[in-house]
């Protein structure tokens, strides 16, 4: 799994990720979130590259989101939307 930023400013950022969000990459998931989210209103998710999301993504999502920033996922392909879907979190991170 690859994590890049895209954009940035001090209100927002766009994080770009890629390949396989699974257990053994989700921490450097949530490290990447960790980075980008102190001190900004808005954080972006770009999951257009992402083929796999287990729990352990999902997981990272959700701590996040405790976090207080508006943490919204885009671009969801779709066999990640339905993850989303089943678990309830669509109307939470995909806008």
């Amino acid at each position: 799994m690859t994590v890049t930023t895209t954009a940035e400013t001090s209100e927002r950022a766009r994080l770009r990720c890629a390949g396989e969000i699974d257990q053994s990459s989700a921490p450097r998931f949530a490290a990447a979130l960790d980075a980008t989210m102190p001190g900004r209103r808005r954080v972006e998710v770009d999951l257009s590259g992402v083929t796999f999301m287990d729990s352990s993504g999902v997981n990272a999502l959700v701590q996040h989101h405790r976090e207080g920033c508006e943490l919204v996922v885009v671009d969801v392909p779709p066999n990640i939307r339905r993850v989303l879907e089943i678990t309830g979190l669509d109307g939470i991170f995909c806008r």
